[in-house]
C-alpha cells in the first residue's frame, strides 16, 4: 500500500481549512497510507479528521515552530529549541531583510527542524508558505505537490526565495483558474505542472446544518436587516472597509445588525474602530462559530469585503443557501459572481459598499431576482473529488 503524507499548517476556521477537512473525509479508506501532520494541531477542525487519517501526534520541535507559546501543549522546550527561537528573534532584525516574515523565519529556525525517517511515494503541502518549505527541504518523497490558496501576486513573498521550492515541486495547485494566472504571470516557466482544484463544498451537508441555531443568539430573533460576513480577522479581509460602510448606512438612518465571524489578529484594533463610530449596536465580531450555517441561513445579505481572495469557501456556501450577495471587485471575483445576476459588486471603499448595501435594503426585487438566479446555480462541486484523487493516482503511477 502506497504512503501518501499531507502537511497542513493549522485547522482553525479558513477556507482551506475547511477544504482539507471535506478532502480528507471523502478519501477512500484503506486505499493508501494517509499521514497528516499538523504544524500548529489546534483549531475546530481537529476533531473533524477522519479516523481513516493517521494525525501524527507529539511533533514537538515542529509545533515549538508554528504554535505561539500560550497554545502550546507543551510549553517546556529542549535546549536545540531554545536556541533556535533565540536565532529567529536575534537573526530576524537584522538579516534576510528582503524575505517575507515566514521566509525569514523558515530560513532562521525552520530548516533547523528534525527531519522525519519515514519515506513516502507522495508528499503534499496543502497550505502555501513554510508547509510548503517543510515539505520540500524535509520530506523525503517520491513526488510532491504544493497547493496555493490566493492570487499569489497578491501576497508578501520574495519571488526569487519561493520560485526555488515551485520548481522542484512535481505538481503546483491552485483554487481557481484565476489564481493559475497570476501564478503564472510570475512564474511562465511553471505553466505546464500549475493546475486548478477548487474548494470542495457539499450542499448536502450545509442545507443539513442550517437547523441548529445556537440558544440564546439574540441574531436569530433580531426583526430588521441582517448582514453577515466570514473570514479571519485580518487586512486581507477588508473590514475596515465594512466598518466604515456601517457608520456610512447609520448615517443614512439604515437599522441593521451586521455580523462578523471569524477571530485574527486584527480584533482589538476592529473593536477599536467599531467603538469609534458609535457601531456596536449595530456590528459585531462574534469569533468562530463551528456551524455557520445557520447564519448565513438567516442573513438578508452576505457582504464580503475583500482586497483579495482565492476563490472564497463562505462565498460558495453562501450562494449555495441562495442569499444575496455584496462583493467587492477584487482581482478573481468573477469566478464566483457575475455582477447583477447572481450578486452586486462594488468598488473596494466604505462608500460603494454602503450604497451597495443601502439598495440592496430597499429593492425586495433586486433580492429576489438574484436569489432566482442563485437558485437556477448548479450549486456545489463534490465532483472535483474525483479531480483530486485523479492527480493522486497519476503521482502515484496508479
Amino acid at each position: 500500500m502506497k504512503n501518501i503524507l499531507i502537511v497542513s499548517y493549522g485547522m482553525g476556521c479558513g477556507g482551506a481549512e475547511k477544504s482539507l477537512i471535506s478532502f480528507l473525509n471523502l478519501l477512500p479508506p484503506h486505499k493508501w497510507n494517509v499521514d497528516l501532520l499538523i504544524a500548529n494541531p489546534n483549531g475546530m477542525y481537529m476533531k473533524q479528521i477522519p479516523d481513516t487519517v493517521h494525525l501524527l501526534d507529539n511533533q514537538y520541535e515542529i509545533e515549538n515552530f508554528a504554535t505561539p507559546i500560550k497554545l502550546r501543549r507543551r510549553k517546556v522546550c529542549s535546549v536545540d529549541d531554545l536556541i533556535n527561537q533565540i536565532r529567529w528573534q536575534v537573526g530576524s532584525r537584522f538579516l534576510y531583510k528582503n524575505l517575507s516574515r515566514n521566509e525569514k523565519r523558515w530560513e532562521l529556525w525552520g530548516k533547523f527542524l528534525p527531519a522525519p525517517q519515514k519515506k513516502y511515494d507522495l508528499a503534499i503541502s496543502y497550505m502555501n508558505g513554510v508547509t510548503n518549505y517543510y515539505v520540500i527541504d524535509k520530506i523525503t518523497a517520491t513526488k510532491k505537490i504544493l497547493w496555493i490558496h490566493n492570487e499569489f501576486e497578491k501576497l508578501d513573498v520574495n519571488y526569487e526565495y519561493e520560485k526555488n521550492y515551485y520548481e522542484k515541486a512535481d505538481k503546483i495547485v491552485t483554487i481557481s483558474q484565476a489564481c493559475v494566472d497570476s501564478f503564472v504571470k510570475v512564474y511562465p516557466e511553471l505553466k505546464n505542472k500549475t493546475i486548478v482544484l477548487e474548494n470542495i463544498s457539499s450542499p448536502e451537508t450545509i442545507w443539513s446544518s442550517i437547523h441548529s441555531i445556537p440558544n440564546g443568539d439574540s441574531y436569530f430573533k433580531y426583526e430588521n436587516f441582517k448582514i453577515l460576513s466570514i473570514g479571519r480577522l485580518s487586512p486581507q479581509k477588508g473590514y475596515e472597509i465594512a466598518i466604515d460602510a456601517a457608520a456610512r448606512l447609520k448615517k443614512m438612518g439604515k437599522n441593521f445588525l451586521w455580523y462578523v465571524l471569524g477571530e485574527g489578529e486584527l480584533r482589538v484594533e476592529l473593536e477599536e474602530l467599531i467603538k469609534k463610530n458609535n457601531l456596536s449596536n449595530h456590528m459585531k465580531l462574534i469569533g468562530i462559530k463551528e456551524n455557520p450555517y445557520p447564519y448565513i441561513a438567516y442573513c438578508d445579505v452576505f457582504a464580503q469585503t475583500s482586497h483579495y481572495e482565492g476563490k472564497s469557501i463562505a462565498l460558495d456556501e453562501a450562494k449555495i443557501l441562495h442569499k444575496p450577495i455584496l462583493v467587492t471587485n477584487y482581482a478573481t471575483v468573477g469566478a464566483s459572481i457575475i455582477n447583477e445576476v447572481n450578486g452586486l459588486i462594488v468598488d473596494l471603499n466604505g462608500k460603494s459598499v454602503a450604497e451597495g448595501l443601502f439598495r440592496l435594503m430597499n429593492d425586495k426585487d433586486l433580492r429576489n431576482k438574484l436569489i432566482r438566479h442563485l437558485e437556477e446555480e448548479k450549486s456545489g462541486n463534490e465532483e472535483e473529488i474525483d479531480k483530486y484523487l485523479n492527480l493522486i493516482k497519476e503521482c502515484l503511477n496508479e
